[in-house]
């Protein structure tokens, strides 16, 4: 099934995904220092970073994309029909990025540069976003679980509150 939209409906959902971009990334923004605000309270960093961690930073793609997301659906009323694996699938797309321009900007580097982290950290935002954009305007040209969709999120959603708790000792789990 072919539902590319119209010119018109093309242009809405470009202008939307930017304003959803900009207010994930500000959410973003805020969600890092949220814990220490909140007087670290430990409910508050299941959805925010408890320390400086290359996975703990990952819930600064994944909770404020799913929030926006969220908005854009009811708010915005998208309704292309692959609306919820398009998102989730940005949302890995984000991730993702943020842990290979991460890893392989510190490994040529030799370190870690803290105003290139927050490059990253907007980087792979516009890359998550660009992503949902060109997959929304050319919605249902592939076929979508959303089964699988719903469970990888909630899977992640989990892991996230698991090993901000108990977090394995492993790289991506410490500090740089």
């Amino acid at each position: 099934m072919n539902s590319t939209l119209t010119s018109v409906e093309g242009k809405r959902i470009k202008t939307i995904e930017l304003i959803a971009f900009v207010i994930a990334s500000i959410l973003g923004v805020i969600f890092h220092f949220l814990y220490n605000w909140t007087g670290q309270i430990r409910f508050v960093g299941f959805f925010v970073p408890v320390n400086e961690s290359i996975w703990e930073h990952l819930k600064l793609i994944f909770y404020p994309i799913t929030i926006v997301s969220l908005a854009e659906y009811y708010l915005c009323k998208i309704r292309t029909p692959d609306f919820l694996c398009i998102k989730v699938r940005s949302i890995w797309v984000g991730m993702l990025s943020t842990v290979v321009i991460f890893y392989t900007y510190v490994g040529v580097w030799g370190g870690v540069i803290e105003w290139l982290n927050i490059v990253v950290y907007f980087i792979a935002m516009a890359i998550a976003y660009y992503f949902s954009c060109k997959r929304l305007i050319h919605s249902g040209q592939t076929k979508n679980t959303p089964i699988l969709c719903i469970v990888s999120f909630a899977v992640v959603a989990i892991l996230f509150m698991i090993f901000s708790l108990y977090p394995p000792a492993i790289g991506i789990f410490a500090a740089p």
